[in-house]
C-alpha cells in the first residue's frame, strides 16, 4: 500500500460520497485548490480510498503540509513534488505517481522511498487534445502558485525545533514544465519583484515540453533558479513526443528534446543532462520512470550528489552537458 498526497485544481465529482476529480477546472474559480490523500494498492487507484480534506486552510492544506513533516521527521524521508504531464487523468497521476515512488525505492535498494505529493491540473487525458491541455496548464500556473504560496507561509512558520532536516525536491515532467512556467510568473505578481523563495533542494525537468530559449527569459523560466538549490534539465534529442509538440503543433524546438538554446549562458545551478545514448523510443518519453540507467541517476540527484561524481556520466564541455551512459 502507497500513500500519495495531492493538490488539484480539478473539478470535484462526489458521487453519493466516492470521490473523484474530472477533467475541468474547479466550479469555485481558477485558483482554487482542494488538498487530500489517496491510498493506492497494486499501483490502481480506488476512488473510494480518496480522501478529501476540508476546503479550510487550517483543515485543508496545513493540516496535510503538518502531517507530512512529521512523517519526514520519523521515518527520514524526502519528500517529492511532481507536475504531471499532458494526455494525464486525475487517476493517471496518482498511479503514474505510485510507479515512481516504487521505481525509485527498487533502484535504490528500498533505500530511498520518498514520500509523494502530486499536483494535478485538468489535463483532458485525450491524446489529441494537445492544445486545450496547454491552455490548462497556461491557466493552472496561478493554483499551483497559491500553493507554493501556501507551501512559502508553512516552512516560515516552522520553529527550528520542529524542521525535519529532510530534503523537498520538484519534478516536472512533459508539459507539467509549462505550469511551472506560468506558476513561476504567478508567483512573481504575488511576490512583487523581490527574489523568489528557495522552497527546493532539487528541481529536476524531464522531457520538458518548453521552449529551447526558456531559461534566457524571465517571461519563462530564467528566474526558475531561485526557487531551488539546483536544477537538472534532462533530456532526448531523440523524443518522438517532443518532435510532434515542435513539428505539428507549430512550437518552437523543445528544451526537453535539444537542450537550452545556449547551454553555455546558462546559471551555474543549471546541469544538463543528455540522456540520447540511453533512450529513443515513444514510450520512452517517461524516461525518469522507465529507464533503469536514467532512474538511477535521478535517484543520485534527488540525494544531493555532486553532478561531477556521477560515474555514468561524461562531461562535453563545448555543450556544458553531461552525457548519461550505462
Amino acid at each position: 500500500m502507497v500513500t500519495v498526497y495531492f493538490a488539484t485544481n480539478r473539478n470535484l465529482i462526489d458521487d453519493s460520497g466516492v470521490i473523484s476529480f474530472g477533467s475541468n477546472f474547479s466550479q469555485t474559480d481558477l485558483g482554487d485548490l482542494r488538498f487530500g490523500q489517496v491510498e493506492v494498492d497494486d499501483e490502481t487507484l480506488d476512488s473510494s480510498s480518496i480522501q478529501l480534506l476540508p476546503d479550510d486552510a487550517a483543515q485543508g492544506s496545513t493540516a496535510l503540509f503538518r502531517e507530512l513533516r512529521q512523517n519526514m521527521r520519523s521515518q527520514s524521508r524526502d519528500s517529492i513534488i511532481l507536475i504531471h504531464g499532458f494526455n494525464v487523468t486525475f487517476k493517471d497521476a496518482i498511479e503514474s505517481a505510485v510507479q515512481l515512488q516504487t521505481r525509485l525505492a527498487q533502484l535504490s535498494n528500498q533505500q530511498y522511498t520518498p514520500n509523494i505529493f502530486v499536483f494535478s491540473w485538468p489535463s483532458n487525458g485525450k491524446l489529441f487534445e494537445y492544445k486545450d491541455d496547454r491552455h490548462d496548464a497556461q491557466t493552472s500556473g496561478y493554483a499551483f502558485a497559491r500553493g507554493l504560496e501556501k507551501l512559502t507561509r508553512f516552512l516560515r512558520s516552522t520553529s527550528e525545533g520542529e524542521a525535519c532536516q529532510q530534503r523537498v525536491n520538484l519534478i516536472a515532467h512533459s508539459m507539467g514544465t509549462y505550469v511551472l512556467r506560468h506558476a513561476l510568473q504567478e508567483t512573481q505578481k504575488i511576490g512583487g519583484t523581490r527574489t523568489l523563495p528557495r522552497l527546493f533542494d532539487n528541481i529536476i525537468l524531464t522531457a520538458a515540453d518548453e521552449d529551447n530559449d526558456a531559461f534566457e527569459h524571465e517571461h519563462k523560466l530564467a528566474r526558475l533558479p531561485e526557487l531551488g538549490k539546483q536544477v537538472t534539465v534532462y533530456f532526448n534529442t531523440e523524443d518522438q513526443a517532443l518532435m510532434i509538440s515542435d513539428v505539428t503543433k507549430g512550437n518552437p524546438d523543445r528544451l526537453g528534446q535539444s537542450g537550452p538554446s545556449q547551454p553555455r549562458q546558462l546559471p551555474y545551478k543549471v546541469v544538463l543532462v543528455d540522456v540520447s545514448d540511453l533512450v529513443s523510443t515513444l514510450k520512452e518519453h517517461s524516461y525518469h520512470v522507465t529507464n533503469d540507467h536514467v532512474v538511477r541517476d535521478v535517484i543520485a540527484v534527488l540525494q544531493g550528489q555532486s553532478p561531477e561524481a556521477f560515474s555514468a556520466r561524461r562531461y562535453i564541455e563545448h555543450a556544458n552537458k553531461f552525457k548519461l551512459g550505462r
